[in-house]
């Protein structure tokens, strides 16, 4: 019997700022021809080795958006794991969930998406999203409850 795939970490940003209505996120739609192609997530991707996950989330938030953060910033909320055995790149995820105040004036581009947009959190549900990302939304959701802006943020 062979050992079980490991599972493949993956950091998620939750970008929150403050709208009229209450929380917004930013949300990126994937290009057509990726994993999952077309579908919406949260900014994120593989964490290195040994990386924490605050500080993935960062850095794959910056490298997908251009938006950047100070170090030692981020909560991390929870995780979720996800098995898709149909996926040979991606068959065991880990997928953690970081929050972060967004900057005054952040500045998000869709530099590894097709899009990128603020949105409220009670219009998530509104979205397509991997399966993982749907249970990440709910945890989001409850965090963003109680959320209010630092005091640096926007």
């Amino acid at each position: 019997m062979s050992a079980p795939e490991p599972l493949l970490q993956i950091a998620v940003a939750a970008l929150l700022r403050m709208g009229v209505a209450g929380p917004e996120v930013l949300i990126a739609r994937r290009r057509a021809d990726a994993i999952r192609g077309g579908l919406w997530e949260l900014p994120g991707g593989k964490a290195d080795a040994g990386e924490p996950p605050a500080d993935a989330a960062r850095r794959e938030l910056a490298e997908e958006t251009g938006v950047t953060l100070a170090a030692g910033t981020g909560q991390v909320l929870g995780s979720v794991e996800q098995h898709d055995p149909h996926l040979p790149a991606e068959r065991r995820l880990v997928l953690t969930l970081v929050a972060f105040d967004a900057p005054p004036g952040a500045d998000a581009r869709p530099l590894a998406a097709a899009e990128c947009r603020w949105e409220s959190i009670e219009r998530l549900d509104g979205y397509e999203w991997p399966a993982a990302n749907r249970r990440l939304n709910g945890i989001l959701r409850a965090h963003a409850r109680a959320w209010r802006p630092g005091p640096a943020a926007g």
